[in-house]
């Protein structure tokens, strides 16, 4: 059976949504038509304004329907050049996370449902029939469709502004901490592992990344075998059929097999979907890209680096550490690799201080973002980031910057050291 964050997937990009809302407007057509139909044998009339001779209504509706199939094929050509250029300078993995915008999926499907809704009521006008109200509706669709097309040129042209593109992510990434957080762990999971016992392994079920691990019911039904399910794995590995899934411990019968290998259920690629990491490495990756030779940009650089910074600070200074899931009696029953602020902050730093040697400006960035850091970690993992400002340190004085820009850098980083 899938998950609600499995099922989540059929909804994203330029099927499911749009495709409902263009059906949508065939049934819509057929009720309005039947309506019409029912309340003229009933007597109704309508007002002269909205009366309207049948060739009339056919030449409006023809007109409806050409000019949302023509917008129809203009938007999904402007999604199609402009996300790829976009995606080619600032990363491909953002293809993904355009396709799941709600305003361009809906605008999208209002183009469909306009079109088949006028060309249902062309089919179904006859001489003897009344379509005024039918072609009212039409308008009012059309309406609908160039306000909702005009949003969505105004989302495109925000979504491929880089600064903006960088502070969605972020932002995807402060809720993924704050959910994350609302599950933090009072100790990691290293030491909730068992240190004795019988165990067995799983192994994967096929072969992709692990989407996510669902403890809900695995928590439950492994208080009931009285067993310890430990993964091998976080969220966003990479497995194949034969690497270790999970050791269970205490489950004699191996009634939790099933329930462990669906519990982490495996997809062709990365989703951010329950991956914390992956909004992390989407910030470092436009970084690096940006700071590369053939790219050049600074400044987006350095946007990415805050960004990634105000998330880090947030996630240590709330003590992140997931990992551990106990049962209603306080007894650890699913356990995976911690996702901790220390482990994120050591994902990213270190591959964007060797991307920034010898940038200046990148350089005073990562000290600026280091120290807001410091600011906020517990004192016992201070060292971490006091070895990553030393590091700053040492690749400033490796770098092929004028001696007084590194004698000032160098300084920096020796006033922040000796602060905290």
């Amino acid at each position: 059976m899938q998950t609600p964050r499995e099922l989540v997937r059929y909804f994203r990009g330029f099927l499911t949504i749009p495709a409902a809302i263009s059906l949508s407007g065939l049934l819509v057509a057929g009720i309005v038509f039947k309506t019409e139909q029912a309340l003229v044998r009933w007597g109704w009339s309508t007002s002269d304004w909205l009366s309207v001779s049948n060739h009339n209504a056919s030449d409006v509706l023809s007109a409806i329907s050409a000019a949302s199939m023509s917008a129809l094929v203009m938007v999904y050509s402007i999604v199609l050049l402009v996300y790829t250029l976009a995606a080619g300078s600032i990363g491909p993995r953002l293809l993904q996370r355009f396709g799941e915008d709600r305003v361009n999926q809906i605008a999208v499907g209002s183009l469909g449902a306009t079109f088949l809704y006028s060309l249902l009521i062309l089919w179904l006008i006859r001489d003897d029939t009344s379509v005024n109200l039918a072609v009212a509706i039409g308008i009012v669709y059309s309406i609908i469709s160039v306000l909702l097309l005009l949003l969505f040129v105004h989302t495109v042209s925000t979504r491929v502004t880089i600064d903006q593109e960088a502070a969605r992510i972020s932002e995807a990434l402060d809720r993924q901490v704050s959910a994350a957080i609302e599950n933090s762990a009072d100790i990691p999971s290293s030491e909730a592992v068992p240190k004795e016992g019988d165990k067995r392994q799983v192994s994967a079920a096929g072969t992709g990344y692990v989407n996510s691990i669902n403890t809900e019911g695995l928590v439950s039904a492994a208080k009931e075998a009285g067993a310890v399910v430990v993964f091998d794995v976080q969220p966003g590995d990479f497995m194949v059929p034969t690497d270790t899934l999970a050791n269970v411990y205490g489950d004699s019968d191996e009634s939790l097999n099933d329930l462990v290998q669906a519990a982490a259920p495996l997809i062709p690629a990365r989703d951010p979907n329950g991956d914390i990491r992956f909004s992390v490495h989407l910030l470092i990756e436009i970084a690096l890209r940006a700071l590369s030779p053939g790219v050049n940009d600074t400044f987006t650089a350095i946007v990415c680096i805050d960004r990634l910074s105000a998330s880090l600070a947030r996630a240590w200074s709330s003590k992140l550490c997931t990992g551990v899931y106990r049962d209603d009696d306080g007894n650890a029953r699913v356990i995976y690799p911690s996702i901790t602020a220390e482990a994120l902050f050591q994902d990213s730093m270190p591959a964007l201080r060797r991307a920034a040697r010898g940038n200046g400006l990148v350089t005073a960035a990562l000290i600026r973002a280091l120290v807001r850091i410091a600011e906020a970690a517990p004192e016992k993992d201070l060292w971490a980031v006091m070895e990553e400002l030393s590091g700053v340190r040492d690749e400033t004085r490796e770098s092929d910057m004028l001696k007084r820009d590194i004698d000032k850098f160098c300084g920096q980083v020796e006033t922040a050291i000796e602060r905290f």
